[in-house]
């Protein structure tokens, strides 16, 4: 005898359809996360605050720091990126691109701080100089002393 089921209103078994499901669920989170995490500097999670109380002395002897020794060296401390420019001057700034919160890096050619992953640049005075960022780097003060070898950064 053989046994024939009725047909059912279901594309596929519940097991099936618990997963196809689940995953349009995820691809819908996916997606609003995408479209919401890349819509720039709206927001108030995206809003940066910028570093209080900087101050710190950097000794140009540690090896740590050799590379401001040279005109476009540059290091990051302390949420600062503190440059020697081509033209032998220090500048210091927050180290996070303003609009995606990368570390940015010195380009000694350009004299710019430069944004990897958005390609946002900053003069060294941390104005914008091309987008998508729109908000200013930090920027602060460099007392150089000569005689001792060190930089002092500050608000």
């Amino acid at each position: 005898m053989e046994t024939t089921l009725p047909p059912t209103e279901h594309h596929g078994s519940p097991r099936h359809t618990f997963f196809r499901s689940t995953g349009i669920g995820l691809v819908t989170l996916l997606l609003m996360h995408l479209a919401f995490g890349c819509s720039g500097q709206s927001g108030s999670d995206t809003t940066l605050v910028p570093v209080q109380g900087i101050n710190f002395t950097l000794n140009l002897t540690d090896k740590a720091n050799e590379n401001l020794t040279v005109k476009g060296g540059y290091v990051i401390t302390n949420n600062v990126i503190i440059a020697q420019t081509k033209s032998g001057n220090f500048v210091a700034v927050s180290v996070n691109c303003t609009y995606d919160k990368t570390r940015l890096v010195f380009k000694a050619t350009e004299n710019q701080f430069y944004c990897p992953a958005d390609l946002s640049r900053f003069d060294t005075t941390g104005k914008v100089i091309s987008g998508p960022a729109t908000l200013p780097l930090t920027a602060y003060k460099i007392e150089p002393n000569a005689a001792a070898g060190t930089l002092v950064v500050h608000n």
